[in-house]
């Protein structure tokens, strides 16, 4: 039975392919997740792992996922923060020892981690009891000497919320439909010793 999630993100797949910009954005976006090529430190891991399946192998449904967030991290509409947690995620079946990792986030970020989890919708929740401040793209391009250009950006403050955890492997597409239902997800990636919260700003639990 094909998930709510998958099925969203064949809906993005057919969206890009209807205009040849975001077709061709999302073959060269294929190519560069198949070649390892230059993506925001962490965000490819942050977006999802695929059961140890290597990104330039994803499904194509999940890679329009993958671009359809990095595209709104772009433009402003979402933000990512790393959280340091200084060790690495255990396999599921050590979830006590997962969870003991995350009892000592820094403040204001508390974690929950699901001991059941009988394949609920998430791996537990993040929290946080007071506003923190994210960075914000403004999707206005500058070039600082030879570098590539990239987007000017801007603080903007989140108030205290409640967001899903998923540690491990998920796919692209769950984590999109966390960011479009939820306002957002904490990511903690297998090989990964940060949390990486990312956030829908124009949701209106963030908002």
């Amino acid at each position: 039975m094909t998930t709510t999630h998958v099925r969203g993100a064949r809906a993005v797949l057919d969206r890009l392919l209807t205009l040849e910009p975001t077709a061709a954005a999302l073959v060269r976006t294929r190519n560069r997740l198949a070649s390892g090529g230059h993506f925001t430190k962490g965000l490819v891991d942050a977006v999802g792992q695929v059961h140890h399946r290597a990104p330039g192998r994803w499904p194509v449904h999940q890679v329009a996922a993958f671009l359809d967030i990095h595209a709104a991290i772009g433009a402003g509409r979402y933000a990512m923060v790393q959280v340091g947690v200084d060790t690495m995620p255990r396999p599921d079946a050590e979830r006590a020892a997962n969870a003991a990792a995350l009892v000592d986030l820094p403040e204001p970020f508390t974690a929950q981690l699901d001991q059941d989890q009988n394949a609920a919708d998430e791996d537990g929740m993040v929290e946080w009891s007071e506003a923190i401040v994210v960075t914000r793209s403004t999707g206005v391009p500058y070039t600082a000497g030879c570098a590539v250009p990239e987007s000017l950006t801007i603080p903007t403050a989140v108030q205290p919320m409640q967001i899903p955890l998923e540690v491990g492997t998920t796919l692209p597409s769950r984590t999109l439909l966390h960011l479009e239902e939820d306002g957002g997800v904490a990511r903690w990636a297998y090989g990964s010793t940060d949390l990486y919260v990312l956030l829908n700003l124009q949701h209106a639990l963030v908002s």
